[in-house]
């Protein structure tokens, strides 16, 4: 307790602290320790109590005030998390997830589909960034349902996901990246805007999707009871697959290579634009898609995704991004040393004080 941060902790927190206003940098910190060092409920209150002199009134001001400050922020992690990124070919997963909330007058609040079927709360669509062994939060967007937007606002999980893509352009323009999806963004405005940009992907389809084979429409379904020639793959020890693959039209794409994996009693179809990629290859990189699923239960358990106390939506896009960065703040200050993020984050707080990182933002202010 108590250790000097090292270099690159505090590269990665002034790289931050530089994008915001001298006032805001103070708050920044208080609430990133806040989300870090708080086991449950992360109250703006109880946060500003603890490790903000009780100024509940500053830190809810600098939550749910002017929103100008959350691009900075957004763009900050993504180039911190592009910093990161070892050789190789590193992997996009696009998913989303719901955040339960039952109270009255908050924005953004609707129906959602999560895990455990229908829930009422807001949504958030997320991406990773995985390279080697290593998974890095690249972006949270919230949805609102259209019924709570005003006017021309709407946006789309859709569209999230194409923003989303759009930004990662600026960093991977000319290189390549897998962007893994499940069936629900398999839809021809992202699979073409992916294809466009020379990237590849791997996506799951849903079994009644329509694809051109042999000059027939055809249902993959009815497609897969055709087929004879299964390959037997193997991922692990106790992971085995059995998958066949053609080339198929999918009407508004074009050709893609169309991958039938053989469960006990039905079928799971994906797709890539790469013509070339092997049953093997495949299996290999859509099971990397699951990691999104354990970034989801890391943010929710660890760092308090779900304990949003406030009304505002500019202050849950807000809390979003700093759950985020404060992810990749952990995944910078342990590596791959602990085998859990929930190792990780209790060697994190063993580690440092909390109020040693709050005064650089001391350090910072009196130095600018």
């Amino acid at each position: 307790m108590g250790n000097t941060p090292p270099r690159r902790i505090l590269a990665y927190l002034n790289a931050f602290l530089k994008r915001l206003g001298k006032s805001q940098c103070i708050h920044f910190m208080v609430y990133l320790v806040g989300l870090i060092w708080f086991i449950k409920f992360r109250s703006i209150r109880e946060i500003a109590r603890i490790f903000g002199h009780g100024r509940t009134d500053s830190l809810h001001q600098f939550l749910t005030g002017s929103a100008r400050k959350l691009e900075p922020l957004q763009e900050e992690l993504r180039r911190t998390a592009f910093s990161q990124i070892t050789e190789g070919d590193p992997l996009l997963t696009i998913d989303d997830t719901a955040c339960p909330r039952n109270g009255k007058a908050i924005e953004g609040i609707g129906i959602h589909h999560s895990g455990n079927g229908l829930v009422k709360g807001l949504c958030a669509v997320t991406a990773i960034l995985k390279s080697e062994s290593q998974r890095w939060a690249w972006a949270i967007r919230g949805y609102r349902p259209k019924k709570t937007c005003t006017a021309k606002t709407f946006k789309s999980k859709i569209r999230l996901a194409i923003e989303i893509l759009m930004d990662a352009v600026p960093f991977f323009a000319g290189r390549m990246l897998t962007v893994l999806m499940d069936s629900w963004y398999s839809c021809a405005e992202i699979l073409n805007f992916i294809h466009g940009l020379g990237w590849r992907y791997v996506a799951a389809i849903r079994k009644n999707r329509v694809v051109l084979s042999g000059g027939r429409k055809i249902n993959v379904s009815h497609l897969a009871k055709g087929l004879k020639r299964f390959k037997c793959v193997r991922l692990s020890k106790h992971k085995r697959f059995r998958i066949a693959s053609l080339i198929v039209c999918l009407p508004k794409i074009g050709n893609v290579r169309l991958f039938v994996s053989k469960q006990t009693n039905s079928f799971r179809f994906y797709i890539s634009n790469d013509l070339d990629l092997t049953e093997l290859e495949m299996a290999r990189l859509y099971s990397q898609r699951f990691w999104i699923e354990t970034f989801h239960q890391e943010i929710k358990q660890h760092l308090g995704f779900r304990e949003v106390f406030m009304r505002s939506w500019t202050g849950v896009q807000i809390h979003w991004t700093l759950v985020a960065i404060a992810y990749n703040l952990i995944g910078i200050a342990c590596g791959d040393r602990s085998r859990s993020f929930r190792q990780k984050i209790r060697a994190f707080r063993d580690s440092f004080d909390p109020h040693d990182l709050i005064s650089l933002a001391k350090k910072r202010i009196r130095r600018s």
